[in-house]
């Protein structure tokens, strides 16, 4: 069963903003984890927190990245 074209435009449109927003929040998390890490006295808990936040919206947007490009195909 294909799918409609006007249901494959809204899915890209509804990835395309679901990556907008994690790509956003991804840049806050990169912020907070650069001025974490060059403070001068370090929170290692706050930086270990701050990391992981990070590699999961990586892995997040990498994986939507693909979903788009699939879509686009």
């Amino acid at each position: 069963m294909q799918a409609s074209a006007l249901a494959i435009i809204t899915l890209r449109r509804e990835t395309a903003a679901r990556y907008e927003q994690v790509n956003r929040l991804w840049l806050m998390a990169c912020t907070a984890y650069r001025r974490l890490n060059e403070a001068p006295v370090q929170n290692l808990r706050a930086l270990r927190d701050a990391a992981a936040r990070l590699d999961q919206l990586s892995r997040g947007r990498a994986a939507l990245r693909r979903d788009l490009k699939a879509l686009a195909d």
